[in-house]
């Protein structure tokens, strides 16, 4: 992605920038230029920065800011966690203001009469997760493994998946109503939200769902300013198991049918290679502060104790020998419920081949879902970044041969590039299955690496020079594998400005998305690229 230069709307840009700062306050207006390229990079792109970084504290603010912005004629992008690595967020014009929205981080009402809980969308998922863990209940989806820092928002444009997804599928699935700042500083709300009348946020679809028309859609449509998930209760009884397949196939038809049999809150599995590259990083069996995790995590003291003991006796020793390992979380109302769906599970592993294996890395994941992001980079310090797909379980082995086909192809640019890669696997509600392929190579590191990354782990890492021949070659996988997948008929989150959204719908849906497009933002000026409107 390369950003364009700036329209001709005038070099003087302090009018707008006392506006902003009656609106923001002064210090929340940022025009230093390496915290504006810190705000403009993600994990993979990095572009020319915004012009401005501007972090409004309320959803009013919000729309001032917007409005008084594309009245100038500048560009206006929404960042929550800064987690994107498909250019989400990362300018595609370099006259843009970047609004940086983690001060909108109040919970504004836990509601277990009525079951939803009301965002400002900067709450980071952790927040949520905890705040509504002292009322026993969650959102159906509660977070992604970053939800340390990615925000409400931020997923619910991007969408994503994983706590809870086995079973209830992706994060848009989770919401209720929105309330949205669009282009001209409206603020619109949609569901049972948006009425005069004794207004509540309990339910979407009253009339036309016209939340739909702005989740996923990386921000190309309006900022999410306050947002209502639905709530259920914590299952009170969660069981793990761990499991070693011979082959890819095996691993992924056992996935599905627990997938279609809706078995699991999680499963997901890796390949050799991604599982040991999992076991390289510092902390299996010496994090204490996982380890104490998962005694607070059981559900007594000593059956904490016991699930500790057992991880620190396990070690790294788990993966020993280990081919693909798969790992699934069981939740129930009851022992009996819970008892029931491992028991099924583990006759659908024996029917494909698997064997049980200790089941340290789910208990781990579960007992800190939200841990430190230090996975953004490789255990050495290289350089990290996923690509993914989504299909039907159908296509699933038709798919895995095809992306070996496809690195067979270019095995040479691999090689000489020194970049490795392995798969993350998991299956989305009871009818989808994601590969995530995921690459590591030597290079340098980014401003949001270094600050993202906790400090003792990020000093021990390797620093790499930079290595654009590398990031090139990656940037023409990325791309290859992205048009392969289009080609396939296959699905993606977290679409940004790399996968081929616009160019892969039929001629009559880009035309309607053009349209809806030009309804909420006539002067295409809200994340210009994204979803490829421009």
């Amino acid at each position: 992605m390369t950003p364009t230069a700036a329209p001709a709307a005038g070099d003087n840009r302090r009018p707008l920038i006392q506006a902003l700062e009656g609106i923001v306050g002064k210090d929340h207006v940022i025009t230093d230029a390496e915290e504006r390229a810190f705000f403009s990079t993600d994990v993979f792109y990095k572009p020319e920065p915004a012009e401005l970084v501007v972090a409004p504290g309320t959803p009013e603010e919000v729309a001032a800011v917007v409005r008084e912005a594309t009245r100038a004629g500048m560009a206006v992008v929404a960042r929550g966690g800064g987690m994107s690595y498909t250019a989400g967020y990362a300018p595609e014009r370099t006259d843009t203001v970047m609004v940086d929205t983690r001060r909108l981080n109040r919970i504004l009402e836990i509601n277990t009469e009525d079951m939803y809980v009301v965002v400002e969308c900067g709450v980071t998922w952790k927040q949520l997760y905890e705040a509504l863990k002292e009322k026993g209940v969650r959102t159906p989806y509660f977070g992604p493994f970053s939800g340390m820092y990615a925000t409400v928002g931020g997923v619910l444009s991007q969408n994503s998946i994983f706590f809870g997804s086995s079973t209830h599928g992706t994060a848009v699935e989770s919401v209720l109503s929105l309330e949205i700042a669009l282009a001209d500083g409206r603020l619109v709300k949609t569901g049972s939200w948006a009425t005069p009348h004794n207004p509540s946020p309990f339910f979407r679809t009253y009339g036309p769902d016209l939340a739909g028309i702005f989740l996923g859609d990386t921000g190309a449509m309006g900022f999410k300013v306050r947002a209502s998930l639905r709530l259920v209760k914590t299952p009170e009884v969660a069981l793990f198991g761990s499991y070693d397949f011979p082959d890819d196939v095996s691993m992924t038809s056992a996935m599905s049918q627990i997938s279609r049999e809706g078995l699991a809150s999680e499963c997901f599995g890796f390949d050799p290679y991604l599982l040991s590259m999992r076991m390289k990083f510092e902390g299996l069996a010496k994090d204490f502060k996982a380890l104490g995790s998962v005694v607070k995590s059981g559900k007594t003291l000593l059956g904490g104790l016991k699930d500790a003991a057992k991880i620190a006796v396990a070690g790294r020793r788990f993966a020993d020998d280990v081919n693909w390992a798969m790992h699934v979380i069981v939740e129930g109302r009851d022992q009996a419920v819970a008892d029931s769906a491992l028991k099924r599970v583990k006759a659908i592993v024996a029917q494909f081949n698997g064997t049980e294996i200790e089941p340290s890395m789910p208990k781990l994941v579960r007992a800190m879902p939200f841990a430190p992001v230090n996975r953004l980079l490789g255990p050495e310090g290289e350089r990290w970044v996923p690509i993914h797909v989504i299909m039907p379980h159908s296509r699933a082995k038709t798919l895995l041969r095809a992306i070996d086909a496809f690195f067979n192809e270019r095995k040479q640019l691999v090689e000489e590039n020194k970049i490795e890669w392995g798969y993350l696997m998991t299956v989305i509600s009871t009818n989808a299955i994601l590969f995530e392929p995921t690459f590591f190579w030597p290079d340098s590191h980014y401003s949001l690496h270094t600050r993202m990354i906790e400090k003792a782990h990020y000093a021990k890492l390797k620093q790499f020079p930079e290595n654009l021949k590398a990031r090139n070659a990656m940037l023409e996988i990325r791309k290859g594998l992205a048009r392969l997948f289009m080609e396939q008929g296959c699905v993606h989150l977290q679409i940004g400005k790399m996968y081929p959204y616009l160019e892969g719908r039929e001629p009559e849906t880009r035309e309607l998305l053009q349209q809806v497009k030009d309804l909420v933002d006539p002067q295409r000026l809200v994340n210009p690229g994204s979803l490829g409107l421009r």
